[in-house]
């Protein structure tokens, strides 16, 4: 998916569900093995058809292969896009690449956990060494 542009888009809670069983697995899967993986779903395996119809609209989703399901042939299913595309994404919504934004967002991914900020410290460390390099 890199380097390819994606129409912004938001995804439903069925959606994000479908989407969260296809980023979660290398496989790709038939929408009712899609159905069977989504946790304590409350709503009608039927209805994933209609959620990976929309999926497609939106790009977020292809058809990767059709195969022999039983008697008949099915559509097999993988991610367009990974959850950390599809994150960035949705923070691009928001972020306005102002200074006082960057700190913000810094700010709020360290939260108040001491332990915890130590160890994001040193990898955004590391993550500056390694764009440097690039550069």
């Amino acid at each position: 998916m890199e380097g390819k542009a994606l129409k912004f888009f938001t995804l439903s809670s069925k959606e994000e569900s479908v989407m969260n069983v296809l980023w979660n697995t290398d496989e790709e899967l038939c929408a009712s093995e899609i159905a069977d993986r989504i946790p304590d779903r409350d709503w009608p395996a039927s209805s994933v058809q209609g959620v990976l119809r929309s999926l497609e609209k939106k790009n977020a989703i292809v058809v990767s292969s059709i195969t022999k399901l039983g008697k008949s042939y099915g559509r097999l299913f993988r991610p367009n896009l990974s959850a950390n595309e599809y994150a960035t994404m949705q923070f691009n919504r928001y972020y306005q690449n102002s200074e006082k934004d960057c700190f913000s967002v810094v700010s709020s991914l360290l939260g108040n956990n001491l332990d915890s900020n130590e160890k994001i410290i040193k990898m955004l460390y590391t993550l500056i060494d390694k764009y440097k390099k690039e550069q």
